[in-house]
């Protein structure tokens, strides 16, 4: 009789401490399951999805990221419950890649896999700890972003070349020279020493040196060549500025150096006479080198090609900037002057396929990757999941506060 009521006990014991979901011996390694058992979601990696949930809800727009989270509401809904249903979303989304990219025989190669190794391993040792401590192991981790490339491939597969959505090359292509400009663009710094914006005289000899640009321009100098120019130019006198600072420190140390330099100059003339020798043979070698640098220095020019691509919503420059040069033909060029002190010199140049290709993924990502969640929403309706209450309810998302 006391081993029947000592079972009873124990058997109530369990039910109290995790309900009446589980048992005493329930296996709480893993949290998901596709119905066939083929692939799970383990329990690191459920608190792995659950930290990004939980970064994903502090990001939301409302949320006070000075406070608990858990103390808030997201979408009229308590925090707490919006991290725990989005966390389920992401499980059975994880599920239902690994299954797809199975399905559809995909695969990564040599390169790829060390590459997505290399990648892992780099943020995994920024967020290490963190994940750590709350559960999630680098297997786990790994598994995690491992599954994001999958993803990744999925897409491409269905949505590029000869996929089964795939969007037409000359549909992305109309879509980049839409929305992307091939451009050359340089500043001309028209501020003072405290960054203060010129003014009077002062400004109006920075707009005729942006006039004799626009004047080279003209007269068909190559753009890449004003701006070398000018490059070069600005350097020279940002050099000359700390020069001219340096003789200033130089020559109060001066007077305190010469008697040193008198004394070493007697022993540097007797070392002249067999230096003058060796410099005339070297001065033959030296112009045949220099010859040779300066033949690779103008080949480099000549290579030089710093254009590149901005989009219509860029905001790395004024507004104005950029509707000009959206708005400009190839070969046009031009120049716009920002109150805050800056001349910009512009140009124009025709969208070629090598910016085409550059640009080309990620074209496709911005035009498709909303269908394609929708797909992969299709995909987790599709399927069928067992769930492993005993673990969700030990490894709940509110032990992250």
């Amino acid at each position: 009789m006391k081993a029947v009521l000592k079972s009873a006990a124990l058997f109530a014991a369990c039910a109290l401490a995790v309900g009446s979901l589980s048992s005493c011996n329930q296996d709480t390694s893993w949290t998901y399951r596709t119905s066939d058992g083929a692939y799970e979601v383990t329990s690191g990696m459920y608190i792995g999805l659950s930290i990004n949930a939980y970064n994903e809800a502090m990001s939301q727009d409302g949320i006070d990221t000075s406070t608990s989270l858990y103390s808030q509401q997201i979408d009229s809904q308590d925090a707490l419950d919006w991290v725990v249903n989005r966390t389920d979303t992401l499980a059975k989304k994880y599920l239902a890649v690994e299954s797809k990219f199975d399905e559809y025989g995909l695969s990564f190669s040599e390169d790829e896999q060390s590459y997505i190794d290399s990648y892992i391993d780099y943020y995994w040792s920024y967020v290490s700890s963190s994940y750590e401590e709350q559960g999630c192991a680098e297997t786990s981790y790994r598994k995690l972003l491992t599954n994001s490339f999958k993803e990744s491939q999925l897409f491409f597969d269905i949505y590029g070349e000869d996929g089964e959505r795939a969007v037409s090359v000359d549909d992305l292509r109309a879509i980049f020279d839409e929305q992307y400009a091939h451009v050359n663009v340089f500043q001309v710094d028209a501020s003072d020493e405290n960054g203060e914006a010129l003014t009077g005289n002062e400004l109006e000899i920075k707009q005729k040196e942006v006039d004799r640009i626009l004047e080279d321009l003209e007269n068909g100098t190559d753009f890449e060549t004003v701006k070398a120019e000018y490059t070069a130019t600005s350097n020279d006198e940002d050099t000359s500025s700390d020069a001219e600072t340096s003789e200033e420190a130089s020559e109060a140390t001066s007077e305190e150096s010469s008697e040193e330099v008198s004394e070493e100059t007697s022993e540097a003339a007797s070392e002249e006479s067999s230096e003058e020798v060796s410099e005339e043979t070297s001065e033959t070698a030296s112009e045949e080198t220099s010859e040779e640098a300066t033949e690779e220095t103008s080949t480099e020019e000549e290579d030089s090609d710093t254009s590149f691509y901005i989009t219509s919503d860029d905001t790395t420059y004024p507004e104005d900037v950029v509707t000009a040069l959206f708005d400009a033909q190839a070969g046009e060029y031009g120049s716009y002057y920002d109150e805050d002190g800056t001349f910009y010199i512009w140009s124009r140049l025709e969208n070629d396929d090598e910016g085409f290709e550059s640009y080309r993924d990620t074209i496709l990502q911005n035009e498709k990757w909303e269908e394609f969640t929708q797909y992969e929403q299709d995909w987790v309706n599709g399927m069928t999941f067992e769930t492993n209450d005993a673990s969700l309810k030990k490894h709940s998302p509110k032990h992250l506060e």
